[in-house]
């Protein structure tokens, strides 16, 4: 059920955050968090099999678990999440994030919405998390261009950034769309060679990015290499990271897109603009009282 290696931990170290052009502030843990709700959304559950457990699920019919980080349900509880379970997310950085109902929250007069569903910084996650029949956290490419077919998890699993038309990276909810703090020439480069009208990708928790393509509309120039990086995809997968890719292609399959959009690994934040994690700017304050109706379970 659960990989192998470190234990994974969340500490209680803080952690900072852009608020503005040119400004940020430090957050400390059980604080609430002034920026934007996001990351890859995992759950702590009770299992009948295995007990306490983190899970993974997209619409209820697919499943995968793996051990709680130490220490992030005794945290959980603490915040005001009955028996320490419910919902999490965790940001590219690794900030590990719940939103916690304002009736049980202790420091809700802190927050920028007083009621609903407040999100709070729980801590910094370290160690192995992962799961054992796929993993999350593969190697990276050698070289940024070496493609390869993206076999983590495809639902609910990374911080989604638009690549815009622009040439910029904005993280939206719902109506509100926030730019990065950051300029990413590399990255946005990187996924307009193979998609050059631009689309989403997503950065998860140890920093690896992924996105989708149609593969009927690649550039010519860039079909061969997208075929051969599919053929070695087939050829080495397990049936676990097999599963999960059917499934990315048979849920994104359209009239505009007949074969379904392929998940594709870019690589890891680090091999890119020099190693900057893309951070949203909130710069409209009705996101944190839109943003609180929504429990996130």
């Amino acid at each position: 059920m659960t990989a192998s290696g470190a234990a994974p931990t969340v500490a209680r170290d803080s952690t900072k955050v852009p608020v503005g052009e040119s400004r940020q502030v430090e957050v400390e843990p059980g604080k609430p968090w002034p920026s934007a709700y996001r990351g890859s959304k995992y759950s702590i559950i009770s299992s009948r099999n295995h007990g306490d457990v983190v899970q993974w699920s997209h619409m209820g019919n697919v499943q995968a678990m793996t051990k709680i980080p130490n220490g992030l349900k005794e945290e959980l509880r603490n915040l005001g999440k009955p028996d320490g379970h419910g919902s999490f997310r965790i940001t590219a950085s690794g900030e590990v994030l719940s939103k916690v109902p304002a009736s049980r929250y202790r420091d809700r007069d802190e927050a920028p919405v007083e009621n609903g569903f407040i999100p709070v910084y729980v801590g910094k996650l370290e160690g192995n998390f992962d799961f054992q029949e796929f993993s999350n956290n593969p190697t990276p490419p050698p070289e940024i261009g070496e493609l390869r077919v993206w076999s983590g998890l495809p639902f609910n699993h990374g911080e989604t950034w638009a690549v815009c038309t622009d040439d910029v990276l904005r993280w939206n909810w719902q109506d509100h769309y926030f730019e990065s703090a950051f300029d990413h020439p590399e990255i946005v480069a990187t996924y307009k060679t193979i998609r050059p009208v631009g689309g989403r990708i997503y950065i998860n928790e140890h920093g690896h990015i992924w996105g989708n393509i149609d593969r009927n509309e690649v550039p010519k120039n860039e079909k061969t290499k997208i075929s051969q990086a599919f053929q070695n995809w087939q050829r080495k997968a397990s049936p676990a990271e097999k599963r999960l890719v059917t499934r990315r292609l048979k849920r994104t399959e359209s009239e505009a897109a007949k074969d379904g959009l392929l998940p594709v690994y870019l690589g890891h934040v680090s091999q890119f603009d020099d190693g900057l994690i893309p951070k949203p700017v909130v710069d409209n304050k009705s996101y944190f009282r839109d943003s609180t109706t929504d429990p996130d379970q």
